[in-house]
C-alpha cells in the first residue's frame, strides 16, 4: 500500500492543470483586440500604398493581400491633352480612365470621387480655371482619406463666384505643393506661364516617380524638350525640376506634398510631355510595383 502522504502528493498537478490552462486562454483572448488592429492597420497600408510590395521582407505577404492588381480607375476633371490620352489609351493594363468637367462634379461630388483611385484636376487648356468651393472641399477630404490627386499647371487657380480668390490654398486648403504669390512685377506666379527649351532633371534621387531617370531627354540625341510651365513657389518635396537652357532658368516640374494620408502630386508641365515619368507617378500613388 502506498503512505496516504503519496496520494495527496500525486494528486496535486492534475488540480493545478485547469487554473492554468484558463491563465493561457485569457492571455489569447487578450491579445486577439490587438492583432485585429493589426492586421486591419496592415491592410489599410497595403491599400493606401504606404506598404508596396517592393517594401522589404514583407512584399510578398502584400502581393498575396492585394491578389491579381486591376488597372488604376483614374478621374480626370478638365481636358488632358492629346498626348496624355495617347499615352492613357496605351495603357489600359496599368489604367483606365473617365474625364468629366467640374459641373458634372456638382451634385454627389464626395460620392462620385471615392469610386475612383486616383483623381487629376487638367484644366491648363481650358481657358476656364474655376472650381467651386464644394468640389474644393471635396477634393480635400478624398485626400485626407486616403485619395491621390494629381495637379497640373495652372488648374483650379480660381473659385467660382468667387473674384477675389486665385491660387489654389483658398479652395484645396494644404493639399497643392506649390502657391500663387505676388512677383516683383506685380503679376501672381500662377499666371505666369513661360516657355522653356531644355530638360528635365531628377532632384530627389530616392523618389519612386524618377527612379531610373536622370534626365528627360535621356539619350543628347534627341535634343532638348519643349515645355510650358508656371514661375511659382514650391511648398512640397520638390521631385524634379527644368532648366531652360537658353537662359539658363530653373522651374520646379514635379512637386509633392508630404500629408499624413493621401498623396498629392502637382505637375508643372503637360505630363502627357513625359510618359515613363506619368507612368511612373501611377505606379507611385497606388502602389503598384
Amino acid at each position: 500500500m502506498y503512505p496516504e502522504g503519496d496520494a495527496g502528493a500525486g494528486a496535486a498537478p492534475a488540480a493545478d492543470y485547469f487554473p492554468v490552462k484558463s491563465r493561457f486562454a485569457a492571455n489569447i483572448e487578450g491579445l486577439i483586440p490587438l492583432i485585429l488592429i493589426i492586421l486591419i492597420a496592415f491592410v489599410a497600408a497595403v491599400w493606401t500604398g504606404v506598404i508596396t510590395s517592393n517594401t522589404p521582407v514583407i512584399g510578398p505577404v502584400v502581393a498575396l493581400v492585394k491578389g491579381n492588381e486591376q488597372p488604376v480607375s483614374l478621374l480626370i476633371i478638365g481636358q488632358p491633352s492629346t498626348d496624355l490620352r495617347i499615352i492613357l489609351d496605351e495603357d489600359k493594363d496599368l489604367v483606365t480612365y473617365r474625364i468629366k468637367d467640374v459641373q458634372d462634379l456638382e451634385r454627389s461630388a464626395e460620392e462620385q470621387l471615392a469610386q475612383y483611385d486616383v483623381v487629376m484636376l487638367d484644366q491648363h487648356l481650358q481657358a476656364n480655371k474655376e472650381v467651386s468651393r464644394q468640389l474644393g472641399e471635396a477634393i480635400q477630404d478624398y485626400v485626407k482619406r486616403g485619395g491621390k490627386f494629381i495637379t497640373v499647371l495652372d488648374s483650379g487657380i480660381r473659385r467660382k463666384d468667387s473674384a477675389d480668390v486665385l491660387g489654389w490654398e483658398a479652395t484645396f486648403g494644404n493639399i497643392v505643393p506649390v502657391t500663387c504669390e505676388k512677383q516683383a512685377g506685380g503679376e501672381p506666379s500662377c499666371l505666369d506661364r513661360r516657355t522653356v527649351r531644355g530638360k528635365i532633371f531628377r532632384q530627389d534621387v530616392d523618389h519612386r516617380i524618377m527612379k531610373g531617370i536622370e534626365e528627360v531627354p535621356a539619350d543628347p540625341s534627341l535634343g532638348l524638350i519643349m515645355l510650358e510651365v508656371l514661375n511659382v513657389p514650391i511648398s512640397g518635396n520638390e521631385i524634379a525640376y527644368a532648366q531652360d537652357m537658353r537662359t539658363p532658368q530653373y522651374y520646379t516640374a514635379i512637386v509633392e506634398k508630404p500629408l499624413l494620408i493621401g498623396k498629392s502630386i502637382y505637375f508643372n508641365y503637360d505630363p502627357g510631355r513625359t510618359r515613363g515619368i506619368f507612368e511612373a507617378t501611377i505606379r507611385y500613388l497606388t502602389g503598384r510595383s
